[in-house]
């Protein structure tokens, strides 16, 4: 869940400040349908984040571009899918 276009909070388990992310990895579970899986990579550790929709990791990866002062704009459709990196 993105909190005030800048933090992104797995309710009752973190809080991921978007402006300390240096690189984002993202991929669709293979295994389960309409399931994704985001990586926040800060220095040398990672933080894991699942989504069930494309949406949240379009709007994800273009918060965290906005804060890093740029647009990439990302749409969903241009994610991928699970056997697109095969």
């Amino acid at each position: 869940m993105l909190l005030e276009n800048r933090y992104v909070m797995l309710k009752n388990n973190y809080i991921v400040d978007l402006i300390t992310v240096d690189f984002i990895t993202f991929k669709e579970n293979e295994k389960v349908e309409n399931e994704f899986w985001i990586k926040f990579h800060i220095g040398t550790k990672e933080c894991r984040y699942r989504t069930t929709t494309r949406n949240e990791v379009a709007d994800i990866i273009n918060t965290w571009s906005t804060v890093h002062g740029k647009n990439i704009s990302i749409d969903e459709s241009e994610l991928g899918g699970a056997n697109e990196w095969d």
